[in-house]
Parts: structure tokens; sequence; C-alpha cells
């Protein structure tokens, strides 16, 4: 088991680093697959069931939304059946746009599901798709892959009737158009189909939503086992032929598939299950935690991340000849993150000021008498360095101080 969760976690971890190849990879695949199967199911149209238009179509679809794939691929089919007959190309491109329509307004999140459903038809296992959509998708997911069933359905029918639809024409034209509408909606078949599946994706999602051990392998053999019985019981009750024997295989695959689908998404030790209680001052908790399986493997890949700028603010002393230039260019700025500093005085105004300051400290200093500042027979000389914005020093001495 170990090792299954070492090849699993490598598997993830190479799948996360190489996302941008792998998912148009991915789309590619489906998209080829799927035009390989409209060109043999149908192909009336030669110009476009060559190779090189499936590749064309399916590097398209690689880079495309997968809604807009939807709708090129309808294109595509309506553009096959109106070369065998127009009034059948109508209809099937009215039936179109009102399931795009269905689907577009409720499940247009889940255009994958619809898709591979026709892949899953390609290879006769249609039955792994609606337990795997249950699994990982919504209940709103009962509609794409209902839409996904009658789209099968309608292809199946032009192509079986092919002959029958293209000799239709001139007076039988009104005759023709009534008995394709008649067979499309009359077609049991289908609405059993499609109805099961819509039902398997229900029962699937609430079963793997409840608080139970290994809902998930309960909700797959289950999911499985109702879509089988759904379709033959209302294969009987409509009068129509399910084949049991490859019903049921598809229903073995489904669950082998859809476990390992499991054990990639939701791989649970439930050996290790613990259960919590606790309150507060309004509520009881009561948590059950269960720990999920891995084998420590993690993605050590180093990504940049984006350096935050400092939150504190940087003091720059600015000097005086450039003082007037900086508040001018901080108020013009948009991004200023200080305010502008004030414009430095003239040099006379600065002199006035520290000597005025000057005078009154040494009346001061010879007044108080024990300062020190007035030394008998010598004259008093203060030193005073005023701010580095005006470059200067200045000496007063003063003769007074003396006498007094």
């Amino acid at each position: 088991m170990k090792q299954l969760l070492i090849i699993r976690d490598r598997i993830k971890v190479f799948a996360g680093k190489n996302e941008a190849w792998l998912l148009p990879l991915f789309k590619f695949l489906m998209t080829f697959i799927l035009m390989l199967r409209i060109n043999s199911k149908l192909g009336y149209m030669a110009r476009l069931t060559g190779t090189p238009i499936a590749l064309i179509v399916a590097l398209a679809g690689s880079f495309l939304p997968i809604n807009l794939t939807i709708v090129i691929l309808g294109l595509i089919t309506v553009a096959h059946i109106y070369a065998v007959s127009l009034v059948t190309a109508l209809i099937v491109l009215v039936l179109f746009v009102i399931l795009f329509l269905l689907y577009y307004r409720f499940a247009s999140q889940d255009a994958v599901g619809s898709l591979l459903l026709q892949v899953a038809y390609v290879f006769n296992i249609p039955s792994v798709i609606p337990v795997s959509m249950g699994l990982t998708g919504t209940p709103i997911s009962m509609v794409s892959v209902g839409c996904g069933a009658i789209v099968h359905y309608v292809l199946a029918y032009v192509s079986e009737h092919a002959k029958e639809l293209a000799t239709a024409g001139g007076d039988e034209l009104l005759a023709g158009f009534k008995e394709i509408v008649d067979a499309l909606i009359g077609n049991r078949i289908m609405y059993v189909v499609a109805v099961a599946y819509a039902v398997t994706v229900l029962v699937v999602y609430i079963i793997r939503r409840l608080p139970v051990n290994y809902c998930w392998y309960i909700a797959i053999g289950v999911g499985s086992l109702v879509c089988f019985f759904v379709l033959l019981v209302g294969g009987r009750s409509m009068g129509v032929s399910i084949a049991a024997g490859s019903a049921f295989v598809g229903v073995l695959i489904s669950i082998i598939l859809n476990t390992i689908l499991q054990f990639f998404c939701f791989s649970l030790d439930y050996n290790r299950t613990e259960k919590v209680q606790f309150e507060d001052d309004e509520y009881y908790y009561y948590v059950k935690a269960i720990p999920k399986r891995n084998s420590g493997i993690t993605d050590n890949v180093i990504r940049p991340t984006k350096k935050k700028a400092p939150s504190s603010k940087v003091l720059v002393r600015v000097p005086a000849s450039a003082s007037k230039a900086k508040a001018a260019s901080s108020e013009s700025s948009p991004y200023r993150s200080k305010p502008a500093r004030p414009a430095a005085k003239p040099a006379t105004a600065q002199r006035e000021d520290v000597r005025s300051d000057v005078i009154g400290r040494a009346t001061r200093a010879a007044k108080a008498g024990t300062s020190g500042a007035a030394v008998q027979g010598k004259s008093t000389v203060v030193k005073e360095e005023i701010p580095q914005d005006s470059n200067m020093v200045m000496t007063f001495v003063d003769d007074d101080a003396e006498s007094k």
C-alpha cells in the first residue's frame, strides 16, 4: 500500500508541475477522438472527413474553452447531416440549440462530462461517466450527462437511417419532416438511458456526501448497480431491449475505474479516525477528523513571491539648496509617501536667529555667575554652530560679560 501511495503522490506532483501542457494535451486527445467518431458515424461531407481537418480542430480545441469546443463539434455534426438532408440538419440544429441552452443555463461548468460521455461510447463503457460525475461533480451534472446521452442517440438514428433521410424530398418533404421528429421524440431507449444516467449521478452524489466511513466506496458500488437496474427495469417497462450482458460488464468496469479515481481524489485512512468534542459560550462542537493517506511526498517547487514594501518610513536629510525643488516635486507626485519638507529660510534670516539665540545664552550665563560662563580678566567667547543647511559657523564675543 505504501508503494501505491508513493506512485500516486509522484503522479500528482508531476501533474501539478506540468499542468501547463498536460491539460491542453488532454483536451487535444479528447477532441481528436470525438472528431474521429463523428467522421466514422457520419462522414457524409467529404471535405470534413480528412485527418488534417481532425488534427486542426483538435489543435484548436486544446486551447479553446470546452464550451466553445462543443459548439464547433456541433456545427461540424450539422454540416455532415446537411450533406444528407437539409430538413434533418435543421431539426438537429434546433435540437442542439435547445440542448445547449439547457446545458449552458444549468451545467456550464460540467461541459467535460458531456464530452467524456461521447468518448466513453467509443470504448463502449458509457456507464463509467455517470458514476464519475457523481463523485466529482454536483447534482447539476445530471443535465450534462443527460444531454450527452440524447446527442448520442440522435447521431445513432441519423447514421442508421441515412438512406431514408437522403431520399426524402419534393412532395414528401413535409411527411419526412414529421417522420423525423416523431422518430426522435419517440426514441424510448434514449429516454431510458438519459434517466438512468441522471439518477445514477444523483444517487452517487447523495451517498458520497453522507458522514459515514467508506462513503465513496459505497457510492461507487451502489451507483453502478442503480445504473444497471434502472436500465434493465426501464427498458422492460418501456418495451425496449437492453443488452444485459454488456451492461453488466460496463458496471464491473465502472467499479474498477471509479475506484482508481477515488484512490487519487479521496483516499482516507479510516483506521486513524479521531472524534473531538469541545464547546464555547454558545455551541457544543462534535468533530470527526479522518486523516488522508499520503506518502510524505510533496511538491518542492520553489515559486517566486513578490517582496512586500517596508512598512516603516525612512527619514532623509535634504540639502538646503534642493529643498525647494524637493517640495515642488513631492506636491506634484501622485505616489508621495511623506509630506513635502518646508523650504529653508534665507541665510540672512538664519544668521539673525542664531545671533539672537547666542546673545540670550551668553547673557543668562553671565547673570548666573556659577555657570562658569563669565571669567574675570577675559572676554567670554561663545561658539555656536548653526544648522548644516546654512553651511557656516558664527563666533560672537560679548565684552560686557567681563564688567558684569
